[in-house]
């Protein structure tokens, strides 16, 4: 599962981002209305779960907007306006469900998995690709039974890579999704991890390897293709 959290609270986004990787939900945070809108847009997610009063553009809004330009990913407001009137105008406008704070954890992830059932939007456990799977479950890459336990780190970039097989992924993109707000430091670490997979599939002796497409990003590709594919 791939959940947008857009919330301005930057202390309490990042906590329920990381209460989610830990429950293997892949979560990306936006600090505004505006770049969350912009997030929000591109269809990648699962879920997103949303605040109502946030700068540059209020959740209301983006809820109307997202609807209108049929961008149909389910919305759980989290909010602190907790009035029936606030409540039914967000469900009117196209929010799925609906979660004043203080909440629970707990509570918001059930709601999740449930918003994401229901819109039948559950990705399979396993993702394949040649003679490779990855196990979304235990952060496995896996081969002819035998699996390699993946950092999370690993499993989140090696995950982009799956989704894009045969399509080269900007480096940008792997920074922005898996580093976020601390992509500019991080810039050199995405090679590091690249590498890291480089030998884990080496390893598995798979017919799969990871291209370097020089001063833009990676490409997964079969190890018969064409150095020029």
């Amino acid at each position: 599962m791939k959940a947008l959290i857009v919330e301005d609270k930057v202390q309490l986004a990042d906590a329920i981002k990381e209460y989610l990787k830990i429950r293997k939900v892949d979560a990306l945070t936006r600090y505004d209305g505006l770049s969350g809108y912009e997030e929000a847009k591109t269809g990648l997610y699962d879920v997103i779960i949303l605040d109502l009063m946030l700068p540059q553009k209020d959740g209301l809004t983006i809820i109307k907007d997202l609807r209108e330009e049929k961008i149909e990913t389910p919305i759980i407001v989290l909010t602190a306006k907790s009035s029936t009137e606030d409540k039914v105008e967000c469900l009117l406008a196209g929010a799925d469900d609906y979660m004043t704070k203080p909440f629970v954890l707990e509570e918001l992830l059930a709601r999740l998995y449930v918003l994401t059932r229901r819109k039948g939007n559950i990705i399979p456990n396993d993702v394949t690709y040649g003679d490779i799977s990855l196990d979304k479950l235990n952060h496995n890459l896996v081969k002819d039974g035998r699996g390699i336990a993946l950092s999370l780190k690993e499993f989140q970039i090696m995950e982009i890579l799956m989704e894009n097989t045969n399509k080269i992924v900007e480096k940008t993109y792997i920074l922005d999704r898996v580093w976020g707000s601390e992509n500019d430091s991080c810039y050199n670490s995405a090679e590091v991890y690249i590498s890291f997979l480089r030998k884990k599939l080496e390893n598995l002796k798979a017919s799969v390897k990871i291209k370097s497409v020089r001063n833009v990003g990676y490409k997964l590709i079969q190890r018969n293709e064409q150095e020029s594919a």
